[in-house]
């Protein structure tokens, strides 16, 4: 969702926060539930071996053992290193401006720091990167639109992908608002988009949808299937891909990951509204699939504070990063 600026944005949503939580639980599905670990402003996360990482909106990187213990920071400097991703022994750290690699030792101490990617585009309110490593081994990052409602240029407004060293940098995606979040189910890449903010309380909704290499998704023409405004009766350069699956307006839809303890079914955190009269979001959704399609999304974990991320620890349980908090949340069934 675009960010707010104001003292009454910053009050409805702290207001919002709080009335959530007070008054909800996690749905049906896990049944115990505890923090496991404070991070500040935690983000996107990645399970390396026995190690988890954690992104921040600040300028450093955690490290949490999955065997238990406080997080320690591993990595400073950084502008805003939202994402982190892990492949062959190396933690990939992407930030406003650039993607970072770093080796990884015992006990997840980082060394051999080098930018493999530099000058990402200004993304302005939108630019908080997140990184995954595809089935074919590169780098895939989220490059967000620099506005509410706006014509993107270059490469912002895309999904790029790239090799291991930052060569190689191709445009998979593009007319994508603000993703934050992809994973992966049997080959396909799934992706979140966040849907514009000011159009009314129920309108545009977010977004899943699927990635077909060099897509056209639709911003700023479409929301889902509706006309944005300012280009109601504009031309879209490309026939859109629709999403597969709409969730609520305003729910900010960002991390999202497959279960193999749910049996393939998706998890997705909802960051929550900050400018709708009622509040929504503040949770994880389940996202059901039938015979290999999305065919619901349900609340499954409540009283999150505001969820920013979702993996699955090597025991099956459920981690859940809380950037308003600061917390890591983990569930176990």
């Amino acid at each position: 969702m675009a960010a707010f600026s104001s003292r009454t944005g910053y009050r409805f949503v702290r207001t919002a926060f709080l009335a959530l939580a007070s008054a909800a639980a996690f749905a049906p599905g896990p049944a115990r539930a505890e923090v496991f670990a404070r991070v500040p402003a935690a983000r996107e996360m990645a399970v390396c071996g026995d190690t988890l990482f954690v992104g921040t909106k600040g300028s450093s990187v955690y490290a949490v053992p999955l065997s238990g213990g406080r997080a320690r920071r591993v990595a400073s400097g950084f502008s805003a290193p939202n994402g982190v991703a892990c492949s062959r022994g190396r933690l990939f750290v992407a930030s406003r401006d650039r993607v970072t690699a770093f080796e990884i030792g015992r006990g997840g101490t980082l060394s051999g720091r080098r930018d493999i990617r530099h000058g990402l585009p200004n993304s302005g309110a939108h630019s908080l990167r997140y990184i995954a490593v595809g089935p074919d081994s590169r780098l895939y990052v989220s490059l967000g639109s620099p506005c509410n409602i706006c014509l993107p240029r270059g490469l912002q407004g895309t999904i790029v992908s790239m090799n291991q060293d930052g060569s190689g940098l191709r445009r998979v995606a593009w007319g994508v608002r603000n993703s934050v979040g992809f994973d992966w189910r049997g080959g396909t890449m799934y992706f979140t988009d966040n849907g514009a903010d000011r159009m009314g309380d129920d309108i545009p909704p977010d977004e899943l949808n699927v990635l077909r290499p060099g897509g056209f998704y639709g911003f700023p023409y479409f929301g889902g299937q509706i006309r944005l405004s300012g280009f109601e009766h504009a031309t879209p350069p490309a026939r859109q891909i629709p999403p597969v699956l709409n969730f609520q307006a305003h729910v900010a839809a960002l991390g999202i990951h497959f279960f193999r303890s749910l049996g393939g079914d998706a998890l997705v955190a909802q960051h929550g509204s900050w400018d709708r009269s009622v509040p929504v979001g503040y949770q994880v959704v389940r996202v059901r699939f039938r015979g290999g399609r999305p065919v619901s999304a349900t609340p499954f974990i409540r009283n999150v504070g505001r969820p920013v991320d979702v993996k699955e620890a090597p025991d099956g349980a459920i981690l859940v990063s809380d950037d308003a908090g600061g917390a890591i949340h983990v569930f176990r069934r």
